[in-house]
């Protein structure tokens, strides 16, 4: 059965909060109903069908299709099912997202992933700034799943980012893994300044060694780590060419200032 397709109709003008968009809430809806649902725009109310066109077809294979990144918090609490958007995204997608998975076939906007506690996150252009990090407010930031990033990632993420795994096939901007409490993020492109800041545990995976390594880091010397290669076929599944396909990496353990427990690995 083909999937259930929304398409943002022409000309739209605000920002639309998706919350409550999800496979899991459409399954059992009759078309009539779905097309009722209510939406905010720019924080007033609107029924879905004066923003969408609909086509009929399976919910838990949900599909949206936009030409304009307005769409915030696609995804947002999503917990089964499939959610495919063609298109950019806005903001906040995969907002404490639970499981299931969200694709986005375009880039995606800031604080995608904050407070995702599971599931499959794949974005197939680029994301915007504190990828998996906490919002103003929050305690932490991702807390469990996978986000798997084809393109590059802008900067600070992974900030207080408690628990997961963030794969990243292009460039990382400054800041990267901020403030990590726990969980891996891995780099294949370059890395902007001061990765790791406050990094308290948890592991930084880079692929290329950064311009400058921060003072609160302490080189640990090589090391031949296995688990790295259980990690690469898990990776490799999800998001390939992103692991070092060596598990011999030069250590460093830091941040010194935050007790020193977390290491970033460079591939040698």
């Amino acid at each position: 059965m083909t999937a259930l397709t929304l398409t943002l109709r022409p000309g739209m003008q605000g920002r639309v909060d998706m919350s409550g968009i999800l496979p899991e809430k459409l399954a059992g809806l009759s078309a009539a109903e779905i097309v009722r649902l209510n939406v905010a725009v720019d924080g007033l109310g609107a029924a879905l069908g004066e923003l969408f066109e609909l086509t009929a077809g399976d919910a838990e294979q949900l599909t949206i299709r936009t030409e304009l990144p307005v769409l915030d918090k696609l995804g947002a609490g999503m917990c089964s099912g499939c959610l495919r958007v063609e298109g950019p995204a806005g903001h906040y997608a995969g907002l404490a997202m639970r499981g299931g998975e969200l694709a986005l076939g375009g880039d995606a906007g800031d604080y995608a992933a904050s407070g995702m506690l599971g599931g499959l996150l794949h974005i197939a252009g680029n994301a915007g700034d504190y990828l998996g990090a906490a919002r103003s407010g929050d305690r932490n930031g991702m807390a469990g799943g996978v986000v798997a990033v084809s393109g590059s990632v802008g900067e600070r993420a992974g900030d207080r980012m408690r628990r997961g795994l963030i794969l990243i096939r292009g460039n990382v901007g400054d800041y990267c893994a901020s403030r990590l409490l726990a969980g891996t993020i891995a780099v294949a492109g370059s890395c902007g300044a001061q990765p790791g800041f406050g990094l308290r545990r948890g592991s930084l995976i880079l692929a290329r060694a950064p311009h400058a390594m921060p003072t609160t880091f302490n080189t640990a010397g090589i090391a031949d780590l296995t688990y790295l290669g259980l990690l690469r076929r898990q990776a490799r599944d999800i998001l390939p060419d992103v692991l070092p396909e060596t598990s011999r990496v030069q250590r460093y353990m830091g941040d010194l200032a935050f007790g020193g427990k977390g290491e970033i690995l460079v591939a040698t």
